[in-house]
């Protein structure tokens, strides 16, 4: 096992400002904690494809994605899994019958049951994200790592009916979907396990409620001054604001970077 720090950012409202960039003082901090012998990775429910240019703009080469169904490690797949097309299947069919719109994310790209709801406008916006191309049977065809569905509220239905997924509110237009016992967590853990790389040197960085696994494994974690308040509880620091140099100022509350 190797004692070199890992640390574990967040995408959105994290390491992305408000405006969906990265700071001028994020790439520097991360930078120097490149020099420092720290190990950058990402921890999103973003797809691969997604964090492409993000990762050439930080020289961040590792990422844990889709909220720990695809694992790349210094621009290398080490881990992927596939949910179940069955499962699929009955979960589309299930928010068919309630005019609920899906996206399935691949790992080359994000395919939609339905391209005119508005939700899913609004959610791309909000991420700045392109609309997803029209395809309800891609599941049949292609891996699909992670599904959306698109609701405001209500979620808790869903997760009743399918015990078997996990349901994680992501933004106010939508929810990530993905196998139950998976997390950013357990992305984590194969990461480490994989890698050989220690537990005892891990930090993670995160705003929302997708992180909570993830902050409740690592040794050390870093809440933005944007996080939820479910997050703020159980960090071991609070930083910065993802519009204020918050990445660059967790890094020096942890000593990692001066």
């Amino acid at each position: 096992m190797t004692k070199r720090p890992v640390v574990f950012f967040d995408l959105d409202g994290t390491l992305l400002t408000s405006e969906q960039k990265v700071a001028k003082s994020s790439i520097e901090a991360i930078e120097k904690l490149i020099e420092n012998g720290g190990l950058p990775v990402l921890a999103t429910g973003r797809p691969v494809f997604e964090t492409k240019e993000l990762r050439e703009q930080t020289g961040i080469e590792s990422a844990i994605l889709l909220n720990g169904q695809f694992i790349v490690h210094e621009g290398k797949v080490i881990y992927r899994n596939r949910i179940n097309p069955v499962i699929l299947k009955k979960l589309e069919e299930y928010t068919e019958q309630r005019g609920v719109t899906i996206c399935y994310h691949t790992s080359e790209r994000i395919y939609t049951t339905n391209d005119q709801s508005e939700l899913l406008k609004k959610d791309c916006k909000h991420c700045g994200r392109e609309m997803p191309v029209v395809d309800d049977d891609i599941y049949m065809n292609k891996p699909v790592y992670q599904v959306e569905i698109f609701l405001e509220e209500g979620e808790e239905e869903y997760q009743e009916k399918f015990p078997e997924l996990h349901f994680v509110r992501n933004s106010p237009y939508n929810c990530d979907v993905f196998p139950k016992d998976i997390s950013k967590a357990t992305g984590i853990k194969e990461f480490l396990e994989i890698t050989e790389f220690s537990k005892e040197h891990t930090y993670a960085f995160g705003d929302g409620l997708n992180d909570l696994e993830m902050f409740q494994f690592v040794k050390t974690s870093i809440a933005m001054e944007n996080s939820v308040e479910e997050i703020k509880e159980v960090a071991t620091y609070i930083t910065k604001s993802n519009d204020d140099d918050g990445i660059a100022d967790g890094l020096r509350l942890c000593g990692l970077i001066e």
